[in-house]
């Protein structure tokens, strides 16, 4: 996002926001997603942190921080300008998690449409890929429910599905993720800005899916612009 101001006669136009701002809880490890070196350097220091007190080979090690690469990699080919990842045991139940914010410009020559286009398009992508059949009781809620929202940093489209991995998804992938989108339209610009949570919810995680989500929503509305 850029700053720019335009003057004509006395009125000032004041431009979008230059940055925005936001407040996760502690814990929470920051990837910023500017360019491979240095996000490569950040993820290598953060996997041998976090495998530090644990037996894990080196094949492992390695491992690890190629598929966080390969995450950062396809989050910044998107528009992701940070990354935030979430490893932490609550209790006795280790959480994981992770929060990608994503900077989402109009392609060349198309209007932006506006939050509400956003929010039919999502419902509509979401009839598209109900079944229409019976959903087990870990589905309860996550059957895409797409709804406009107030917060703090002004009107948003919140957008909560459940995503299966595909029989031959190429990492091997088995649980199902839960996600919380949250878009919201930079002010005075053609920009809009993606919180994409989500959350495994496999056990022994299932049973804090609601609390994590409300956490989600709670970083969401911790959003502020900058000039």
């Amino acid at each position: 996002m850029t700053d720019r101001t335009e003057s004509q006669g006395s009125a000032v136009a004041v431009g979008p926001p230059s940055d925005y701002r936001l407040a996760v809880p502690d814990g929470w490890d920051r990837i910023l997603l500017g360019s491979p070196e240095r996000w490569g350097h950040c993820i290598d220091k953060l996997v041998k942190r976090r495998l530090r007190r644990t037996h894990a080979t080196p094949q492992l090690e390695a491992a690890l921080a190629e598929r966080m690469r390969a995450q950062a990699e396809a989050a910044q080919a998107n528009g992701g300008v940070e990354m935030y990842v979430v490893d932490q045991v609550l209790g006795q139940v280790p959480v994981s998690a992770g929060l990608v914010v994503t900077v989402l410009r109009p392609s060349p020559g198309t209007e932006p449409g506006d939050l509400g286009d956003i929010a039919r398009s999502l419902a509509l992508r979401s009839d598209a890929e109900d079944t229409g059949g019976a959903k087990d009781a870990s589905d309860a809620g996550d059957a895409g429910a797409v709804t406009l929202v107030d917060l703090p940093a002004g009107p948003a489209v919140r957008h909560r599905y459940l995503r299966r991995p595909a029989a031959d998804d190429p990492d091997g992938n088995r649980l199902a993720l839960a996600h919380l989108d949250v878009y919201l339209a930079v002010p005075r610009s053609d920009q809009r800005l993606l919180l994409s949570f989500s959350t495994p919810t496999a056990p022994p995680l299932e049973p804090l899916v609601e609390a994590l989500v409300t956490l989600f929503d709670s970083v969401a509305r911790t959003l502020q612009w900058m000039a």
